[in-house]
């Protein structure tokens, strides 16, 4: 296996928490929290497992330095990721939110495909409840949708299925 990181901001919450189960799965993998580690940390590694949590317009507000995520978004939006792989995990509340139910995930998916990354871990909507996200394309998630809030029972199995796939692929 190639070099891999991990990277998950906000720090303290369910984001990280689910960062943690993932490592437990690919413990050879660099652990980052954002925005204590930047993109020049990312650029260290070929394969990118990032985490984000879908809290509102704290995720990309430049006024509110919660998540981290918004802290970087000038340097990712300048940053070539060509060659790297790049697999996502977005965490969201599917009753609250179910209009925009991971849409950060997806928001981030996006970037990182636009500045060339190639992006692995798409996961089936079939088993999840919502009505509108930002994080599908061809009628799959762009990532791995984990739901704290609501799903927390189903958490570790998607993580675990998801691990086997990406794996294959990094």
């Amino acid at each position: 296996m190639t070099k891999t990181g991990i990277f998950y901001g906000p720090i303290g919450g369910n984001t990280e928490k689910v960062a943690k189960k993932i490592h437990e799965y690919l413990p050879e993998a660099g652990f980052h929290s954002v925005p204590e580690s930047g993109v020049s940390e990312m650029l260290k590694y070929d394969n990118l497992i990032l985490g984000i949590a879908t809290i509102g317009q704290e995720t990309w507000s430049q006024d509110v330095r919660k998540s981290g995520w918004n802290t970087i978004l000038p340097q990712l939006k300048e940053t070539d990721f060509t060659g790297k792989t790049i697999a996502l995990f977005g965490l969201g509340d599917s009753v609250a939110y179910d209009l925009h139910f991971v849409d950060a995930m997806g928001i981030l998916a996006k970037l990182m495909r636009e500045k060339g990354g190639t992006l692995i871990g798409f996961t089936e909507t079939k088993g999840y409840t919502f009505r509108e996200s930002q994080a599908i394309e061809n009628e799959k998630f762009m990532g791995l949708p984990i739901d704290e809030d609501f799903e927390e029972d189903k958490t570790d199995e998607r993580i675990a299925q998801w691990i086997n796939e990406i794996k294959n692929k990094m």
